[in-house]
């Protein structure tokens, strides 16, 4: 019985986790389907939107580790930070449903990845790493 709520659980993480992470994925394709993500982009140069709100309890945080990346990358990167309360529209846009949410966007104007909630400065360095240094 207890190795059955064991299997269960772990399925129920695993199709939740699968379902999060194909959400991501077509989200990603429907940016760089529908959305004109060059209006951001700086001319071969990476992209990072960065969309928060005064009400957002980590959106502190999140400024805290995009500031280390802004450093990190010294200009190699554009960041953009976009009050989702005095831009709603924009944040309608790229289909942001909760704060704080980064995208990364590359010097073709193609999305590589969307980041939903407070994301570290090690994860987004990688992203931008991929990005910036290629894979």
């Amino acid at each position: 019985m207890i190795l059955e709520r064991i299997i269960i659980t772990g399925l129920l993480f695993l199709i939740g986790t699968g379902g999060v992470m194909a959400y991501k994925q077509w989200h990603v394709g429907q940016l760089n389907r529908e959305t004109a993500v060059s209006a951001f982009s700086t001319l071969a140069t990476p992209t990072l939107l960065y969309f928060r709100s005064d009400s957002c309890v980590v959106c502190p945080a999140q400024e805290r580790y995009v500031k280390q990346l802004a450093d990190v990358w010294n200009g190699r990167i554009a960041i953009h930070k976009i009050d989702a309360d005095t831009e709603p529209q924009t944040a309608q846009q790229y289909g942001v449903m909760t704060l704080p949410t980064t995208i990364l966007v590359d010097n073709t104007g193609s999305v590589r990845d969307v980041n939903y909630g407070l994301t570290n400065a090690h994860k987004l360095n990688k992203q931008v790493e991929r990005v910036v240094v290629g894979s």
